[in-house]
């Protein structure tokens, strides 16, 4: 799939506008020009992005809300990507890597650094998102200082063995969650068939909500994501149901954008973890180990 650029940024601004006319003045280009940008990208990808029965209020189909939230997570790499290169310093100072688990690289990481300003302050860091089993082989390879990921009691020897160390940092939960209706009811449920939005098949998170619904309970697959953002996003639209971290959604739940559909057989108990390998002798990941000791004993 050849998709430009400009076509996440046409997107998103027919969104936002829910004109075409409005979206092309937006865009600086004629309303007959911007129309034929959206028929291409619906010839790329073989579907119809907008309904087109109701000229007054456009509205995106299911495939176009699924390349809306595409577009979401593209214009949010290029904006980090952006800030990050502005914010780059000098390649003298000292440089900490951490390797993140997509749906802890956001919300939960931004809030666990800030916890550590003092010997945080004149480091440079580097963040990179990934999956678990990729970011512990980094880790072990010696390519990342720190690895955050979830893992439980059943599995946390096997993922820290003698190379690793591990902190607990914090506790999460992986729940069923569903976007609500006007009368705040869930507009899907899981006991029946219904459409599941998915982690990727090589994602830590897919195999615990394999384990965990799989010969259970009765769904198709819509969409499959390494990303819980994407999920949730997704799940917001209203196209389907996600299991999410808990900690990702909190604040939707308490204003009732999203909500729960069980609270103990179909919910599954992680733990966040911080591992660092013991090989590692810059003194800086020492000083940061020994504070993220401090704090959590």
């Amino acid at each position: 799939m050849n998709l430009e650029v400009r076509w996440v940024e046409d997107l998103l601004t027919l969104e936002r506008e829910r004109s075409i006319s409005k979206a092309a003045e937006k865009r600086f280009i004629s309303q007959s020009a911007f129309t034929r940008r959206i028929q291409q990208i619906e010839e790329m990808i073989g579907a119809e992005v907008i309904i087109r029965n109701n000229k007054n209020n456009i509205e995106f189909t299911d495939i176009g809300r699924i390349m809306l939230v595409m577009s979401k997570n593209i214009e949010k790499q290029v904006e980090e990507t952006a800030k990050l290169i502005k914010n780059i310093k000098n390649e003298t100072e000292s440089t900490i890597r951490f390797c993140v688990v997509h749906s802890l690289a956001s919300g939960f990481l931004t809030t666990f650094l800030k916890r550590f300003p003092t010997f945080m302050r004149d480091l440079k860091i580097e963040i990179v998102a990934t999956n678990s089993g990729e970011g512990l082989s980094l880790l072990k390879e010696g390519a990342c200082d720190f690895m955050i990921c979830y893992a439980d009691r059943s599995n946390i020897n096997r993922v820290g063995d003698d190379i690793l160390s591990g902190i607990k940092i914090a506790e999460t939960e992986i729940v069923p969650v569903s976007a609500t209706e006007a009368d705040h009811t869930p507009k899907h449920t899981i006991q029946s068939n219904f459409s599941l939005l998915a982690y990727s098949k090589h994602a830590y998170l897919r195999k615990l909500v394999d384990q965990l619904i799989e010969g259970k309970l009765i769904y198709k697959t819509l969409y499959e994501t390494d990303n819980a953002t994407n999920l949730k996003e997704l799940v917001l639209q209203g196209l389907g149901v996600a299991w999410i971290p808990k900690i990702n959604v909190e604040e939707d739940l308490a204003t009732g954008k999203l909500v729960m559909l069980d609270h103990n057989e179909y919910c599954l108990p992680q733990d966040i973890y911080i591992f660092k390998n013991n090989l590692s002798d810059n003194k800086s990941v020492q000083q940061i180990w020994k504070g993220f000791q401090t704090q959590h004993d």
